[in-house]
Order: C-alpha cells, then sequence, then structure tokens
C-alpha cells in the first residue's frame, strides 16, 4: 500500500469540504462483510486491498476534517439497511457510479443513524476514575518500517479507556510527537506508563473509522504491579 497517495488523498478530499463551506460532514463507516454484500465482492485479496485502503482514507480524512475545525458525524452502513433502503426509495445500485449515489444519499439521510461508538468520547474523565489511572504508548503502522500514529492512552487496570491521544507522522516529526505525547502525560499523571515494544498493525473501527487502541495486557500490568 502506498501510504503517502492514501494521506494524500484524504487530505485533498478534506480540503475539498472546507473549500465548499461544510462545517459538519456525514462518513460512511462499514463492516468488511457488509462493505462486500453492497458491493458484490468476493472474499478476495483485491477485495481486502481496496478495503483497507477505504478504511485507511475514512481514518485520515476523518483526522483532517477534524483538524480543520470541521464536525465529522461517521454513518454505520449495514447491508441489510441500505439495500432495503435503496429498493424502498427507489434507488438504482447497477452500477459503481450509480452505487456511490446511493450511498452518498444514504449516509446524508437525516433518518439514518450516526454511531454512538465510545471513540466518539470517552464516558469516564481520567481525574474521576476512581483508582490508579495507567497510560500505554505504542507506535502504529502498516509495516514496521513505515510508522504512522504514535499513541498515547489513559485507561484503568481493567483496559477500560479513559483519554487518547493520537499524533500522526506524516503531520510531525518523531521528535515533535514524543514532545507532545509527554505533555499529554505531564498534565494527566498516571502512576505508571507502559511502551509498546512492537509497531502495531493499525485496525480501524467499523462503527466509527476511529483508530482501535492499544492498551497493556493483563499480565504485563500484574507484573509491573509485583516490580520492586
Amino acid at each position: 500500500m502506498n501510504i503517502r497517495s492514501v494521506i494524500d488523498r484524504a487530505r485533498a478530499m478534506a480540503r475539498q469540504f472546507v473549500a465548499a463551506g461544510k462545517d459538519s460532514v456525514r462518513l460512511p463507516a462499514f463492516e468488511y462483510a457488509d462493505w462486500r454484500v453492497i458491493h458484490n465482492r468476493a472474499d478476495d485479496q483485491e477485495a481486502q486491498r481496496e478495503f483497507r485502503v477505504l478504511s485507511k482514507v475514512h481514518y485520515y480524512l476523518t483526522r483532517f476534517l477534524l483538524d480543520m475545525g470541521v464536525e465529522v458525524l461517521p454513518v454505520p452502513v449495514r447491508a441489510e439497511a441500505f439495500l432495503d433502503w435503496a429498493k424502498a426509495g427507489g434507488h438504482s445500485i447497477a452500477d459503481q457510479h450509480a452505487l456511490g449515489h446511493a450511498l452518498g444519499d444514504y449516509v446524508n439521510d437525516p433518518a439514518a443513524p450516526v454511531t454512538q461508538c465510545r471513540h466518539r468520547g470517552w464516558d469516564v474523565a481520567p481525574g474521576s476514575a476512581g483508582e490508579p489511572v495507567l497510560a500505554t504508548i505504542t507506535i502504529f503502522g502498516e509495516t514496521s518500517e513505515q510508522p504512522e500514529v504514535m499513541s498515547a492512552v489513559l485507561h484503568k487496570a481493567d483496559g477500560q479507556v479513559l483519554d487518547t491521544i493520537e499524533v500522526l507522522a506524516a503531520d510531525h516529526a518523531p521528535q515533535a510527537a514524543w514532545e507532545m505525547v509527554e505533555e499529554f502525560l505531564d498534565r494527566h499523571r498516571p502512576e505508571r506508563v507502559f511502551h509498546d515494544q512492537v509497531i502495531r498493525y493499525p485496525q480501524y473501527c467499523p462503527d466509527c473509522n476511529g483508530l482501535q487502541v492499544n492498551v497493556a495486557s493483563a499480565a504485563d500490568i500484574a507484573a509491573a504491579a509485583k516490580a520492586p
């Protein structure tokens, strides 16, 4: 995958929305299985590659829009609901061009519910967790040679996420990224900080297009608690 091409594509799309005067954008979010049904695709390597690119474009597009001050409202698109809607409304999905228009109409239909995913905001403020707050730092990338995101997650020992910061390598040099993460941690002062030792393959939420963050395992937390 050409990550630079994906990022440039997403950034160009974000700028187009801003240039059009959009202050709020509804974006589709897909499960792979639903996307295949909607597009009538077999489960093969080409479909997996295409869906992977789409998921990454949606992630970066969301990030760039938010950075530009545009509200992003993800709309989960499930195959059964979308196909029923298209049939009831007489929307053609006979070819890819018609299908694209129908998907756009569905996502922008006020009746289509936006996501209730917790990636859209955490329920518990770090200062009110009522127990020790931990942190995990992780680097995500499609390959180990091409890191994309540095993530710091505040969480409880049971894995419940309290807050996160995600710094894009596309926008920040490594030193600047570390400084942003350090400022985030200094502000919240977690009891212990775990550093993931591998570059994680990023996975994206099918309900909101957000990065599925990583926290220290229960075994690592237990081992750290026993350490002198």
